[in-house]
């Protein structure tokens, strides 16, 4: 439930934008730029059409149950997103496209350990878009709640959100928020 909360919270910062970048590199390029500045509206630019409706979806959802909840949530995992994605380093090495589909292969170094990662990219209205849901972007979890590849996607998951009772959902998100709250002031005491 945590996964889906934070997947759906996460999401709500990536609906409607388009992307501008003319190659998969400059969209990948693109998207850990701003995640490394933690620039929400940026990062909207480059997840699908199809994604962003999900996403949107969910936000509407989880807004009308509980909006400062919601809020908190979101502007936490924004700032762990920020602070997680600023150490990460990468080198863009190479491009293949294949007519609305693209790879970009990367090294990518997060708390010193180097792996390379294969990008997943597909073209919509002339532009391309990282698809969350494509195995290669396993690097962008925590925009769909470290669900990997191996586990169920953002719809499955928006899908479960779709059928959750409301008061439930309500509760949930409350001690969520609630759990927040108790961890900045743990962290604050220790400083």
């Amino acid at each position: 439930m945590k996964n889906i909360l934070f997947a759906l919270c996460m999401a709500t910062c990536f609906a409607g934008c388009s992307n501008e970048s003319a190659t998969p590199t400059a969209t990948i390029d693109g998207m850990l730029a701003a995640m490394k500045a933690g620039s929400i509206d940026s990062m909207k630019k480059y997840v699908t059409r199809s994604d962003a409706a999900i996403i949107e979806a969910a936000e509407k959802i989880l807004t009308a149950v509980n909006p400062g909840a919601v809020s908190r949530i979101k502007e936490k995992i924004i700032t762990e997103m920020k602070e997680n994605a600023g150490d990460i380093q990468y080198t863009l090495k190479s491009q293949k496209i294949k007519g609305d589909n693209a790879t970009v292969e990367a090294d990518v170094t997060h708390e010193g350990k180097t792996t390379p990662h294969t990008f997943e990219l597909v073209k919509e209205d002339g532009v391309w878009k990282i698809a969350l849901s494509k195995p290669g972007n396993d690097i962008f979890n925590s925009m769909k709640g470290n669900l990997g590849s191996e586990k169920p996607d953002l719809r499955s998951g928006f899908e479960k959100l779709e059928k959750m009772d409301k008061d439930t959902l309500k509760m949930l998100l409350d001690k969520g928020a609630q759990a927040l709250d108790s961890l900045d002031v743990k962290t604050k005491k220790k400083e």
